[in-house]
């Protein structure tokens, strides 16, 4: 009866019509006059201003991607597909069904929020502070996810119409809130006149919680609007100090020409700036700093600066990549501050137009393909030009650099990436903007409450989110409300398929089916092997709602007919952690690690995947409690794809054999790749709790020295297979910080807490395996290849332990 009511109710919905704290000036200044860098432009009218300029630049967004017609208005009950006349967002009645399973009272917990319902007038004249902080508070919700609520049991969607909101105070988020405006009318949120200096417009940084544990945030389709404010005060657009599972796309900030006025800053007090992974498609203009970094690793990817003193001020980053950036009309595009402030910057396929400077500053650095024109100098360091010109199809690095042999480098040239498939068609890493569907009507979505699931986190929605899926494929957008959806079988996603959720509505593997080890199986999969189209998944979050140690979240087999038809956005993974799953219970022992589930992504070699903003998370502590858990998931991320595979700022944490693994996988670029070994290792050491697989090519750790047992610890990066095309990985940080399951001390050789952090095998001369900008904390070797340690931190220190520029030789 379960089947049948089940695809009862796909077939009916497939055929149904759904229609303000105070801060004082910050001490970080770039340069005490602003416009210094720009003395030498001829026609120099001002910071900002200049006149009869060469506009020879190529734009600066990629060329867009075009997706199959979709949906087929004809077969699918959509009206005007190409073309919506508001924002689906606001009218689709599937955002009213979220609900918070494992909140108390959560039947009746409101996910979804319209600010206008809380009193909010958006006529850019009376105050809507005290509407924006009621419509985020709703329901019991509190600073830090504290409470009857916990942290995930607490999500908010804050959906803000059209219009100018005048904001006297601050905007204060919390935890698991996404605010979202009008992707057709993008609303403004407006500084007033009388803003006073240190104002913060809005905060991402819930102070509830330390900035590291600032997890599940999200801000995207907003102007905010800082032009109004005195100039001589500091003003800032935004406090994002946050971490990992955030999002912040399609925002822009209008900053106050020739002010004080800062578009993004990352102040966490004493706790940090955080510890992120991905922010993109924003614009800034105006003001005295676009985004002040202050934080332990970033992706920033398609930012446009224009007008501004000083486009990106780093006042700490360990290792960050910055990808399509557009300086115009800037004093520096990136400025790296005081000395060893930052690691590893990598700027790639970017541009700087009327710059006084390129990259300020000294550091470990890597740029690739920068158009350069009407500019001062591309690096300057301590006043001295060591670059100038354009890097257009040119790879230049500034520090330690192996390419056969150890050479530290005040400044040299290397070869040109060979991109292939990789590129888009003006030779740039492809990129895509996470879909949003802003031009569909409500016509064109499905909810999958409306087709018999639940996502009560407790009956098997198995049958009715596989009827749905399979109906609406090259159809309908399938949403899902927020809520826990539980799956017993594997969840095939067909060819066609577009899948939004909900403050990442979640998919959760139950049942024995995923509890065999040793025939482990995919709970959510894309496409089978030898299938092309399109598959989009955005908002979505996977985990497991008990130990499950056959359990694969994610694998993806199909490829699309054209770059990046097959994607996943602000889509990410959790194991533990969380009331949503027995393991927060069930995995407390300390002796042995519970093997919660075999492997977490897995891009097969038929596949070919673009994912942005990813954290794949064993989880280390515990979300909703004080649970003390000790996960020992048995993989990250594995890639065996060869047409083209993009990772685009993504984090794999505390997976007992390896965080990523590259298994004869070709055609691979990553814009940061993030990895912190599990806290209980070695004790007990590597592999246990898992059982090498031979079938899965995985670490043995039989070359490890018995006596020594951090030896016995996660690899942070496996690359393995001869004949390797094109592995180009832009940005690594792999951190270390303890010994054992209480938070140990490191007693590893020398202090180090691990010996081993990265591992190349049969690869030889030849094979373009390409590292760039690898920063370490706590490893003693760095690399090693061919069971040899390849380059150690010894020897390559600075940063948070060891930073190399750029290793590209094999023995």
């Amino acid at each position: 009866m379960r089947i049948f009511a089940a695809a009862l109710g796909a077939l009916l919905c497939f055929g149904q019509y759904v229609e303000a704290y105070k801060r004082p000036a910050p001490a970080y200044r770039v340069h005490p006059d602003p416009t210094e860098y720009l003395d030498w432009l001829p026609n120099h009218q001002g910071h900002g201003n200049f006149q009869n300029r060469n506009h020879t630049v190529s734009p600066w967004r990629s060329h867009p991607h075009h997706p199959p017609h979709f949906p087929r208005p004809g077969q699918c009950d959509v009206q005007h597909s190409s073309h919506a006349s508001s924002y689906w967002l606001r009218n689709f009645h599937g955002v009213h069904q979220g609900t918070s399973p494992f909140a108390v009272n959560g039947s009746s917990y409101q996910v979804y929020r319209n600010v206008r319902d809380f009193g909010a007038r958006g006529d850019g004249v009376h105050d809507d502070t005290a509407a924006f902080n009621a419509a985020i508070s709703n329901g019991g919700r509190v600073s830090g996810g504290l409470g009857s609520l916990g942290t995930t049991g607490q999500p908010a969607l804050v959906y803000v119409p059209p219009g100018t909101y005048l904001i006297s105070g601050t905007v204060q988020l919390f935890i698991n809130t996404q605010i979202i405006g009008d992707a057709l009318s993008l609303p403004t949120i407006k500084a007033p006149s009388g803003a006073a200096n240190g104002s913060v417009v809005v905060s991402g940084f819930d102070p509830g919680q330390g900035s590291t544990t600032n997890f599940y945030l999200g801000i995207r389709n907003l102007n905010i609007d800082t032009t109004a404010a005195a100039t001589d005060n500091t003003i800032y657009a935004l406090n994002w100090a946050v971490s990992q599972a955030t999002n912040l796309i399609n925002v822009n900030f209008k900053l106050a020409p020739n002010s004080n006025h800062v578009g993004i800053e990352m102040d966490g007090g004493s706790g940090g700036g955080g510890s992120g992974t991905f922010m993109g498609d924003l614009t800034i203009s105006g003001g005295l700093i676009g985004i002040q970094l202050n934080n332990q690793q970033y992706s920033i990817k398609n930012v446009k600066c224009t007008n501004v003193a000083t486009c990106i001020a780093i006042q700490h980053c360990f290792v960050v990549t910055f990808q399509q950036i557009d300086c115009n009309n800037v004093g520096a595009c990136i400025d790296l501050g005081q000395e060893d402030v930052a690691g590893g910057v990598n700027l790639i396929d970017s541009w700087c137009d009327g710059c006084g400077v390129v990259v300020n500053g000294s550091s470990s650095v890597v740029l690739e393909n920068v158009v350069v024109a009407d500019s001062g100098s591309t690096v300057l360091v301590n006043g001295t030009d060591l670059l100038s010109g354009s890097l257009e199809g040119k790879t230049w690095a500034l520090g330690h650099v192996y390419n056969d042999d150890l050479t530290i480098v005040n400044g040299t040239f290397l070869p040109y990436t060979n991109r292939g498939s990789l590129a888009d068609q003006n030779g740039r890493y492809y990129t895509k903007p996470q879909p949003q569907y802003a031009n569909l009507p409500v016509s064109a979505f499905v909810s999958v409450k409306d087709c018999g699931a639940t996502g009560d986190g407790q009956t098997d929605d198995t049958e009715a989110l596989q009827a749905v899926l399979l109906a609406n494929a090259n159809c309908k957008v399938t949403y899902f409300p927020h809520g826990v959806y539980l799956v017993t079988k594997t969840l095939y996603v067909p060819p066609g398929s577009r899948i939004v959720g909900e403050v990442w509505s979640t998919i959760s593997a139950s049942g024995s089916f995923f509890n065999d080890s040793s025939s482990p199986q995919p709970m959510f999969q894309v496409g089978k092997p030898g299938e092309v189209g399109t598959a989009e998944v955005t908002d979505m979050l996977f985990t497991v709602a008990d130990v499950l140690s056959g359990t694969i979240l994610v694998q993806v087999n199909m490829k699309g007919a054209s770059q990046g038809d097959v994607s996943f956005h602000n889509s990410h993974y959790r194991v533990g952690g969380a009331a949503d799953s027995r393991t927060e219970t069930a995995c407390q022992t300390e002796s042995e690690p519970c093997p919660a589930a075999f492997l977490l992504t897995h891009l097969t070699e038929s596949s070919s995947t673009y994912i942005e903003n990813a954290w794949l998370w064993a989880a280390d502590h515990d979300l909703d409690g004080t649970y003390n858990q000790q996960i020992g998931t048995g993989r990250g991320m594995l890639v065996e794809a060869t047409a083209g595979t993009w990772l685009i700022g993504t984090g794999s944490e505390h997976h007992t054999l390896y965080a990523y693994q590259f298994n004869n996988a070709q055609n691979v670029f990553a814009a940061l790749m993030q990895v912190e070994t599990p806290y209980w290792q070695p004790t007990p050491r590597a592999p246990a709790p898992w059982t090498p697989n031979a079938t899965w090519s995985d670490p043995t750790f039989d070359g490890c020295d018995a006596d020594v047992s951090q030896c016995y610890m996660q690899w942070a990066l496996r690359i393995i297979g001869a004949n390797t095309n094109v592995l180009a990985l832009y940005g690594q940080g792999f951190w270390v910080f303890f010994n054992g399951p209480n938070y140990g001390a490191c007693t590893g050789p020398g202090g180090a807490c691990q010996v081993n952090i990265v591992d190349l095998e049969d690869l030889a001369k030849g094979d373009s395996v390409e590292l760039y900008n690898l920063n370490t904390r706590g490893v003693q070797n760095m690399i090693g290849s061919g069971g040899k340690a390849a380059a150690t931190q010894a020897e390559n220190a600075g940063s948070w332990g060891g930073v190399l520029a750029a290793y590209l030789g094999f023995e």
